[in-house]
């Protein structure tokens, strides 16, 4: 089994056919969980695994699966700082400036979201494509920690 790639986002690896054919989920799991230690990254909770076959081996490429953030588009810079005013320290979030709005995405639990969210905010569906897509064609203002770097300079 050779690494060929392994950061965050995936892992891949190439799998002699024989050595495929002997392989239970088990020993995936452990050799998925071992490239992304040997890089120094977390092993996954969950991951997809897709499987590429070539006549003398196998392409594995796994990668994390995880829930996506909550989306919230906000009219104005003002209505986002007053939302922002009322968030608690420490959540997951990115600004993003796109099409003449501001979006705002929250990895956190329903109940670690202020009610101001929803009165100065639309909640919007969102899958983790949309999330890329948006942050690769928007103006990115600030990412992961958002909410605590808008809140220092204007709230």
């Amino acid at each position: 089994m050779l690494v060929e790639t392994a950061d965050a986002g995936a892992v891949a690896m190439r799998i002699p056919r024989a050595e495929w054919a002997a392989l239970r989920e088990a020993d995936i799991r452990t050799a998925v969980d071992s490239a992304l230690e040997t890089h120094g990254l977390a092993p996954w909770t969950s991951m997809k695994i897709e499987l590429f076959v070539a006549e003398k081996e196998v392409l594995l490429i796994a990668r994390p699966i995880s829930d996506p953030p909550r989306r919230f588009r906000f009219r104005s810079f003002a209505d986002l700082t007053a939302a922002l005013g009322c968030f608690p320290a420490g959540l997951d979030s990115d600004v993003v400036y796109i099409d003449g709005g501001w979006e705002l995405f929250v990895r956190a639990e329903d109940e670690a979201l202020p009610n101001a969210l929803f009165e100065f905010g639309e909640p919007l569906p969102c899958t983790e494509e949309l999330y890329a897509h948006i942050g690769e064609h928007g103006d990115v203002v600030a990412r992961r920690d958002a909410v605590a770097t808008l809140q220092r300079y204007f709230c």
